[in-house]
């Protein structure tokens, strides 16, 4: 019996996990597993991932150019007054639902944006939607290096914050 496959939380893909893991599991098989491999596996239309693909090249290249914009965004980084060490100098956090002026919610609005990290560590709702993905991004490297014995003692740490933040 092979694998089952499924998507991480939050996954925007209208394809079958289990058919996305085995086309992948395929072309693994066959070589290496890249992006441009698999992007390469679903140029036919009757491949099983080619609907996960933008095909419309001015589409994709507008799309791609706002990648390579997340990309430096997120490679910015800053040295706070009081430490010698960087941090990166915008956050992405989501954004707010908004409303268009007759009350429905907006399609085009992003999911989430950027913003100073100076801005965001002087609002305390902000804090705290940071902390809150923080460790939601702490839980998943648990959840993907829990094999590893050698990182006991951070899974420890792990731990015992998800159970002071609970209580």
């Amino acid at each position: 019996m092979g694998m089952i496959y499924r998507y991480k939380t939050n996954a925007r893909i209208r394809a079958s996990a289990q058919v996305a893991g085995e086309v992948c599991e395929e072309i693994a098989r066959n070589g290496n597993l890249t992006p441009k491999a698999l992007v390469d596996a679903s140029r036919p239309e009757d491949a099983p991932l080619h609907g996960e693909f933008e095909w419309n090249d001015s589409v994709a290249a507008e799309r791609y150019r706002e990648t390579q914009a997340s990309h430096i965004i997120r490679c910015i980084e800053v040295v706070p007054e009081q430490t010698e060490h960087p941090v990166r100098a915008f956050i992405s956090l989501p954004t707010p639902d908004a409303e268009s002026e007759d009350g429905e919610e907006s399609q085009d609005r992003p999911k989430q944006s950027y913003h100073s990290i100076n801005v965001v560590m002087r609002s305390r709702d902000n804090r705290e939607v940071m902390l809150a993905q923080a460790f939601r991004e702490l839980v998943a490297i648990r959840r993907k290096y829990v094999g590893f014995i050698e990182l006991a003692d951070v899974f420890e740490a792990i731990d015992a914050l998800a159970n002071k933040r609970v209580a």
